[in-house]
């Protein structure tokens, strides 16, 4: 976001409309072109829809694929969240294996038991 409103003028489906936006100029023509052509794609099958009827089924088509991105989003996050996991518990493992205890109860290097040099 720039910070500074500014109104842009966006054409869908041959309306024009002013649209008033603090987003850069190129994003809010972006999301104008695409709204534009979901319009297009629903009148290439319903050439006799009256616009508002397509206004409808734009949105929800465009609702649709939003949900979708959002559970494939949740779902790459799930597996990533599981990786993470199983990386950070052979890490540990690792890492146990190769430290000494804290409480000295191994007696390993660097542990000093009773306190004698």
């Amino acid at each position: 976001m720039s910070g500074r409103e500014q109104v842009l003028q966006v054409m869908i489906f041959g309306e024009t409309y002013a649209l008033r936006s603090s987003d850069p100029p190129e994003y809010v023509y972006r999301v104008g072109q695409y709204v534009d052509g979901k319009f297009y794609e629903i009148a290439k099958g319903s050439p006799n829809l009256p616009a508002a009827k397509m206004g409808i089924l734009a949105s929800l088509n465009i609702a649709d694929e939003l949900f979708r991105q959002e559970a494939g989003q949740r779902e790459a996050d799930a597996v990533a969240a599981a990786k993470v996991a199983e990386l950070a518990a052979l890490l540990e493992a690792e890492l146990a294996g190769r430290c000494p205890t804290p409480s000295g109860a191994e007696g390993g290097p660097g542990v000093a038991g009773d306190g004698a040099p």
